[in-house]
């Protein structure tokens, strides 16, 4: 069994990945029978992981994608020759190309954490947004979800929406950049990481009680912002549920298993209300 992640630089896609780890061993998978690839946000490096992890006979493959299009024919090939393929965590163009689904529905998040901002700001100021790389599927289903809340508020306006690329530092520069010249009502962040890039350059800026920063991931950073002040909100998508269901399923369709074409996450919104739910776990 092999895992490719799209990259390894922030807390979201270490826990995903631990969390398959976690399973694929429980399951069995040590050592050598299973390994871990780092895509650094590279479509051809992606790519030519899988391609090299099929020659060397690997039986079942989860791929968390760099490109809702560039893996779709590395994952034809895969299939063409029996191995057997998962997708985690975003999907790809052709999803049918793959054996099974599991993640969240990134629009549904979007909107989900969109009418939280909408309601916090009681429908009217100005607001930015924090992107994923685009043409991502978690950057494209967000911005989608965030689109069709923001069209029945028309007195809130979205004055500056840019890609941090799921980056901390490059969220705090594009924020700093921002406050300079902008008067924000709320950060909106595409996941945890931009968030906490936003919320530094925020208190930086002495402007912690007068914008409000939301993220996505409930990540453990997140989370902790949101109890210090520096954030107000987060959406968890079970990260680590779905890290462990992917290996499951992995592990389940390489013994000719049958399983659901997809499985897809519940959205929860964390505040300062009821944060301590999900840290106490």
């Amino acid at each position: 069994m092999a895992l490719f992640m799209s990259h390894m630089t922030n807390e979201f896609v270490k826990t995903l990945s631990s969390s398959v780890q976690k399973e694929a061993e429980e399951l069995g998978y040590t050592g050598d029978s299973f390994k871990i690839y780092d895509g650094k946000n590279d479509v051809a490096t992606q790519v030519s992981q899988i391609e090299q992890a099929v020659t060397l006979g690997v039986d079942g493959i989860i791929i968390e994608p760099v490109s809702t299009d560039g893996i779709v024919k590395a994952v034809k090939d895969a299939e063409k020759v029996g191995v057997k393929v998962v997708i985690l965590n975003q999907r790809i163009s052709d999803q049918n190309a793959a054996d099974t689904f599991v993640g969240a529905d990134n629009e549904s998040t979007g909107a989900a954490l969109m009418k939280k901002v909408m309601e916090d700001l009681d429908g009217k100021g100005n607001i930015v947004e924090l992107l994923g790389p685009m043409g991502s599927d978690g950057q494209v289903g967000r911005s989608k979800g965030f689109d069709s809340v923001l069209a029945e508020y028309p007195d809130v306006k979205v004055i500056a929406s840019d890609s941090a690329d799921w980056d901390t530092a490059k969220a705090l520069t594009l924020t700093e950049n921002w406050l300079t010249s902008s008067d924000i009502q709320a950060v909106v962040a595409q996941n945890d990481g931009m968030a906490v890039g936003a919320a530094q350059a925020i208190k930086e800026a002495g402007l912690t009680d007068k914008i409000k920063v939301y993220g996505v991931d409930a990540t453990s950073d997140g989370l902790n912002a949101i109890v210090n002040g520096g954030m107000t909100g987060t959406v968890s998508q079970g990260t680590e549920n779905q890290g462990k269901i992917s290996a499951d399923l992995c592990s389940n369709l390489i013994y000719g298993q049958s399983v659901p074409k997809e499985v897809i996450a519940t959205n929860v919104v964390y505040t300062k209300e009821n944060v301590n739910e999900i840290l106490k776990k």
